[in-house]
């Protein structure tokens, strides 16, 4: 691919070393003439100083011919920018990552008709998703969050005594708001059709709205003890929304925030959670808040030293688990040699995501499994679309394909039935065999 990167800081770096050593064409572009040249020493690629989000610029990188241009910088509007003019000029693809998508609640769709990105990502909603999955007791289910949050996909493992091994998948009484959208049989991916049977330690891929999938596991017997306990140390954006996803979750959380004025912002923000006025790092407050008791302390202050110490004195209290925020990527390692259970990079997380849609060889994708056999799309049903105004059933995907959810224009979300009629402005969550891929995007994208 013909790839240009705008902005070299943490992700743009660790972008342009991997995609140049995967072979495909790299254009750098940073204001900064010594982070240029120091980031791009010994890699094959080409550099530009300038300002991304400066036409003449993207015209000197040739971004009309680019096949995917990743608005990665520091800076929100710059990568705005980058990505309105980029798509303008002729980029086929662009990537818009963000820091903060506050504002673009209530206004996604608006954001992405002005601004002509084809992907969003933004480093507080990843590592707030990230965060969440892995203090999730039940660690046998893999989950991964779509459209906000309001949809989710789980692997769940079939045991030999489950009550579904007996019937047709058609005949299985399953929740309103899940689908099963595929089976992964000895790592061999298998869309499902309705007189499939699953087998005894099959892995089932389900997609649907979190409390539906959280009735369904009931059913199956393969809910884990539940988080009783959380204690989180800091107040930023990350935290609140790991404290939200835990109040969903009907999880006791507690916060320590040093900050007065963002503690009372917090506590009048968030109604099931404890906000406590103080230091991550004091010893008596963690002791007079029993941490040692909880299940997870989650360090996710803006400093790694902080979130270091804090983790660092709830493990020497007992805590079952601890999780750090880090900043700086090239701490990752040096935490988790320091007794860290897990440290979370925010900007390697979109790093690895953008990696993974580029890998695939769609912008669309929003999660591979199984190294690549199956694929989550995301694809827009433009105006004038053929599919626009027909129902699942009527339209006929091919076999290996799995309608997973609908996001339509207002915010509504919709788990799909056969008789579901795609509207235009939809986005459809599509669980997807890697061989059928293109066939698919040919099938929706036609007029």
């Amino acid at each position: 691919m013909n790839i240009l990167i705008v902005g070299l800081g943490e992700v743009g770096s660790h972008l342009a070393k991997v995609l140049s050593s995967e072979g495909h064409s790299v254009t750098v572009i940073d204001s900064n003439l010594r982070n240029l040249e120091r980031e791009t020493e010994g890699l094959d690629v080409r550099h530009i100083k300038g300002d991304g989000s400066w036409p003449s610029v993207l015209d000197q990188a040739d971004a009309d011919v680019v096949d995917l241009l990743l608005a990665v910088s520091s800076d929100d509007r710059v990568n705005m920018l980058t990505c309105l003019f980029g798509k303008r000029m002729g980029a086929k693809s662009v990537v818009l990552r963000v820091k903060d998508t506050t504002p673009f609640e209530g206004f996604r769709t608006f954001f992405r008709k002005n601004l002509m990105f084809d992907l969003l990502l933004s480093l507080e909603d990843l590592a707030a998703f990230e965060i969440t999955k892995t203090i999730r007791e039940n660690q046998a289910v893999e989950v991964e969050n779509f459209v906000d949050g309001k949809v989710q996909m789980r692997r769940l493992r079939l045991k030999r005594d489950s009550s579904l091994l007996s019937a047709p998948v058609k005949d299985i009484k399953i929740p309103d708001g899940v689908l099963i959208t595929a089976i992964d049989r000895d790592h061999e991916i298998v869309i499902p059709g309705g007189e499939d049977v699953l087998q005894a330690d099959d892995e089932i891929i389900v997609v649907g709205e979190p409390h539906s999938i959280e009735a369904f596991e009931k059913l199956l017997g393969t809910q884990a003890r539940t988080l009783r306990k959380v204690v989180i140390s800091g107040g930023t954006g990350i935290a609140e929304q790991v404290c939200r996803a835990l109040e969903g979750l009907r999880v006791d959380t507690r916060i320590i925030v040093e900050d007065r004025e963002r503690a009372e912002d917090l506590s009048a923000k968030l109604a099931h959670t404890l906000v406590i006025h103080g230091q991550g790092e004091d010893l008596d407050l963690l002791r007079e808040e029993h941490v040692g008791d909880a299940d997870a302390f989650l360090a996710i202050t803006d400093d790694d030293e902080n979130n270091l110490m804090s983790c660092q004195l709830a493990r020497s209290l007992g805590v079952g688990r601890t999780v750090a925020l880090v900043h700086r990527p090239d701490y990752v390692s040096i935490y988790e040699t320091l007794g860290i259970d897990v440290a979370i990079s925010p900007r390697l997380l979109c790093a690895s995501r953008i990696l993974s849609f580029v890998r695939s060889g769609s912008v669309s994708t929003i999660a591979t499994i199984e190294d690549g056999k199956a694929e989550v799309l995301e694809l827009e049903v433009r105006p004038g679309s053929k599919i626009v105004g027909k129902t699942l059933a009527q339209i006929r995907f091919p076999r290996g394909c799995v309608v997973g959810a609908i996001a339509r224009e207002t915010g509504e979300v919709v788990i799909p039935q056969g008789t579901t009629e795609i509207e235009a402005l939809d986005n459809l969550v599509l669980f997807i065999l890697t061989e059928v891929v293109d066939k698919v995007v040919k099938l929706v994208r036609k007029s």
